[in-house]
């Protein structure tokens, strides 16, 4: 089968500066997939030239098939057509005071004619979705009014009523708060499970990957250092090396947290190592596989928390890999 992504020695230029290094990585279709990193390593670069918005200065992009690069206008709008993008800032501007429902059947506007308005079908589409999001109290309300939460299942909406074969989703649960990014996280997978398309999320917060990730991708300064399965790729060890900071990673039903075990930030006592978060250290390193990102990974320092209150941490989300 074709993968759904698939670059092959990738380098994007961005300002002079290279924003991908060397990358390659193959998705296969219906994969629930993740590009976890700290800020600035490059994970929104990949998602745009997923998107055909960039251009690889070396190497190709693969995407549904097609050569991105090779691709002239025509078929690079068909293409898109393919793929729903949901970016890190995606609210609508004041100016344009759209309603919830409207906002949900942009995503249909690809499947008609140009200027036409929306047939029954496309609009019973858009009144499954909002339902399946939860907002169906809401469809009339203006989208401004609504909460930062409401606002992302709004746009999940519209995504999948595109009925996309290829959904990118940067840092889709971020600047909401613990409940609502944990709903968000969950309803993604489950969406994911109906829906069986392939779906990418970068995030730089482990708790932000949905239970049912099937393959993560590692990235630090724009190259992969590691890529597999979660339980081989979100070791301590891996974690650690990708953001320079000492880490303890922990999983419960499919969920990752990690907490810092150094201690220096709030003068403690460092925790003793432990085994667990270990993995079986079979993930695939490209590189040197101890590139990192900032220091500044947002991991509540910790000074020597009891066991109880450190799983009370991991139950609530309260601890993660933020950058």
């Amino acid at each position: 089968m074709t993968p759904a992504v698939q670059l092959d020695r990738v380098t994007v230029r961005r300002d002079r500066q290279t924003a991908l290094d060397d990358v390659s990585l193959a998705l296969p279709a219906g994969s629930l997939a993740a590009v976890l990193g700290a800020n600035g390593a490059g994970k929104s670069t990949l998602l745009r030239a997923l998107n055909g918005e960039l251009h690889p200065a070396l190497g190709t992009v693969r995407v549904l098939g097609e050569d991105v690069g090779a691709l002239d206008w025509r078929a690079s709008a068909r293409l898109r057509r393919r793929i729903a993008v949901m970016p890190q800032h995606a609210d609508h501007a004041p100016a344009v005071p759209l309603a919830v429902r409207e906002v949900v059947e942009i995503g249909r506007v690809a499947h008609g004619r140009r200027g036409a308005p929306l047939s029954r079908e496309d609009r019973a589409i858009c009144r499954g979705w909002i339902e399946r999001f939860g907002l169906a109290d809401l469809a009339d309300r203006p989208f401004g009014a609504l909460s930062g939460g409401e606002q992302r299942k709004a746009h999940l909406a519209r995504i999948f009523a595109q009925e996309p074969e290829l959904i990118l989703l940067d840092e889709p649960a971020g600047h909401l708060d613990l409940p609502a990014q944990d709903a968000l996280t969950r309803l993604i997978a489950e969406v994911w499970r109906e829906t069986r398309a392939t779906v990418l999320i970068v995030t730089h917060e482990l708790r932000h990957l949905p239970p049912d990730t099937t393959q993560v991708i590692l990235l630090a300064r724009g190259r992969i250092v590691a890529q597999g399965a979660p339980r081989t790729t979100l070791t301590s060890a891996t974690l650690s090396a990708l953001f320079d900071e000492p880490l303890e990673v922990f999983e419960r039903n499919g969920r990752y947290a990690a907490v810092a075990t150094g201690g220096d930030n709030m003068g403690g006592t460092p925790m003793p190592p432990r085994n667990s978060g270990k993995g079986d250290g079979t993930a695939r390193t490209t590189g040197s596989g101890s590139a990192a990102g900032s220091r500044g990974t947002g991991v509540p320092p910790v000074g020597s928390p009891d066991d109880t209150s450190r799983e009370k941490n991991v139950r609530e989300g309260g601890a993660d890999g933020n950058a």
